[in-house]
């Protein structure tokens, strides 16, 4: 960057406030670089998930770090910094009490496993290499699941009653410097103090939308000067580096005081973790300049409760795993790179011009625009060390996919089609006017919730009336099902969003994906093939289901349009054919 408030390549300026926020979530994130992670082979399983857990942590925010500025998978940031938010309320919690909670673990790796069984189960989907996708990992600890200590572990709590617990505690900003050379304790508590702003639960929703990548969270991207889908507005930027800062530091620390032994003998922890604090409050107090949230107002008294998990487990015979059922890390996704390269250069082969007809519709431009990106995003990270961005994206393509085909399906019924564009714009409508509640219902001023949700003066909005008695829309699995319809097995796309979002939300079963061990060597920062093929297959399935449909729509169903899509899907399968050999669905 260069000037006084600093350009990017594209020749757009960055206020001096985001170019503040940039550099000190680049300064935390070197920090954690230079701390080196410890894993043992020979412990508990519970043991060896939470020390896999602040790597995967850190390498997210890493991930979304290094999207920052770079014009392109904006909302992808989002995602990320949901999951990394969601992190930290769990590693706080279990933080409190780890011998009691740690195993919970184990619980919630048998829980996700059996929810997966469901979902084949239920939609009559197979999976020849479930037991793959059950224990990638063979030779670190025992993660059958068949143990003792497996099947009498609780489960840790969801996210929302975390996030009760954490909003009922009322947190108060302590100044980290004060604390350096504090204990893990105290620290953990000044952590949780930097995520309080007022209208967090808002906040937290502002961060859904962008990570099920629909109409309202795409909106995130509409930055003044920037395309459409590809960046972020300055505020949620803002909002987002906030709680993924204090969400990897929080996890850091709770992962020391639930696995004080996975700390680097070489490191002066006090040193450290004191400087880490310091760093996420520089983050913090840049990020508060930008999108204006303030501290929180005291909470009024009320009590939140976490479900008492142990003891009432019952589980499909297929969730466990037993020893001579483990298959051997042998696949490799080659095949399917080829493929989905190919399918990228006809991604590029043509485009749109969205003006062209005329004025279109805010939700095209956006699926159009978002698609590309997020397409994009998915192909510059794959095969680099940011894989794990790429399934974050590859998901957030087949959810509006699905939203998507299940809006345009039958358009030749006017009616129908009508009725459906209501149901849909409708849902959006609602959720904006929530978040708004939201934010307003919890210390933040009803102008400034406005702004967060208002798009910029260079885009129309659009009616903000919502039906009355509005139907909402079908759940995200009846969507997968319609758009699986035209495979053997439809129920495989369900299935598949389930495995995905075991990554996105830093599961046991989606962390131990992220990592592999082959010849004695453990790799942190490494996708499992069978997990890389399924991200490939969607990214490319809901790409072109989005890019095929909205190059429609903007080109009033023009002959090249039709025969982009055509193109696009013929291409999609072909990735398909290839991908289901090695992750097994459909």
């Amino acid at each position: 960057m260069s000037g006084t408030k600093g350009t990017w390549p594209d020749g757009r300026e960055v206020d001096p406030a985001l170019t503040s926020m940039r550099a000190a979530t680049r300064a935390l994130r070197f920090h954690l670089d230079t701390l080196p992670a410890v894993f043992h082979f020979d412990g508990p399983a519970d043991q060896f998930l939470a020390e896999a857990a602040f790597p995967f942590a850190r390498w997210r925010y890493a991930c979304a770090d290094s999207l920052l500025g770079s014009g392109t998978g904006g909302t992808v940031v989002g995602a990320l910094s949901r999951s990394l938010f969601d992190d930290g309320l769990r590693w706080q919690w279990i933080a409190e009490s780890p011998t009691e909670r740690r195993p919970g673990l184990l619980g919630s790796m048998l829980e996700e496993r059996d929810r997966i069984c469901g979902f084949l189960a239920t939609h009559e989907a197979t999976c020849p290499n479930l037991a793959r996708w059950f224990v990638p990992l063979d030779g670190v600890t025992n993660l059958t699941g068949s143990s003792l200590e497996a099947l009498a572990a609780p489960s840790l709590p969801d996210t929302p009653e975390l996030l009760d617990l954490f909003l009922a505690s009322s947190p108060t900003r302590t100044p980290p410097v004060s604390l350096l050379g504090g204990s893990v304790e105290d620290l953990m508590q000044a952590a949780r103090g930097l995520l309080a702003m007022s209208g967090l639960r808002g906040a937290v929703m502002v961060l859904a939308h962008a990570g099920h990548g629909n109409l309202l969270g795409l909106q995130s991207s509409l930055a003044a000067g920037g395309a459409a889908g590809h960046d972020l507005r300055a505020d949620h930027e803002a909002l987002f580096m906030h709680v993924a800062a204090v969400g990897v530091t929080v996890t850091l620390l709770g992962v020391c005081a639930a696995v004080p032994e996975c700390w680097p003998p070489e490191v002066e922890r006090a040193g450290f973790l004191g400087t880490l604090l310091r760093l996420t409050e520089d983050v913090v107090t840049a990020a508060h300049t930008v999108h204006g949230l303030g501290d929180p107002k005291p909470v009024s008294g009320t009590t939140a409760k976490v479900r008492a998990t142990a003891g009432r487990r019952r589980l499909r015979p297929e969730a466990l795993v037993a020893y001579h059922e483990v298959l051997p890390d042998i696949l490799h996704a080659g095949p399917v790179i080829g493929a989905v390269r190919r399918y990228a250069e006809f991604v590029g082969s043509w485009t749109v011009n969205p003006w062209a007809h005329g004025d279109p519709k805010l939700a095209s431009v956006l699926a159009y625009g978002g698609a590309h990106s997020t397409f994009n995003t998915v192909m510059s990270t794959f095969d680099e060390h940011a894989s794990v961005t790429a399934v974050f994206a590859a998901r957030m393509l087949l959810e509006e996919a699905a939203r998507f085909t299940w809006l345009v399906q039958d358009v030749q019924d006017e009616d129908a089609f009508v009725q459906r564009s209501t149901q849909y714009f409708d849902e959006f409508r609602a959720m904006k006017k929530t978040a708004i509640a939201t934010f307003t219902g919890n210390g933040v001023a009803r102008a400034a919730a406005i702004r967060l949700l208002t798009m910029p003066d260079h885009v129309v909005q659009g009616p903000e009336t919502i039906t009355k008695g509005r139907e909402r829309l079908p759940s995200i699995d009846k969507m997968l099902l319609l758009m699986g319809a035209p495979y053997p097995e439809p129920g495989w796309l369900p299935v598949a969003y389930s495995l995905l979002s075991q990554v996105v939300h830093s599961t046991p079963v989606g962390l131990v994906h992220m990592t592999r061990y082959r010849e004695g060597v453990l790799s942190a920062h490494d996708i499992s093939p069978e997990m890389l093929a399924l991200a490939l297959d969607v990214a490319s399935l809901g790409s072109a289901r989005l890019l095929g449909m909205s190059g429609l729509l903007l080109s009033h169903g023009s002959a090249q349009a039709q025969q982009y899509a055509a193109g696009l899907a013929r291409r999609a399968d072909e990735v398909h054919h290839l991908a289901r050999m090695v992750h097994g669905l459909d």
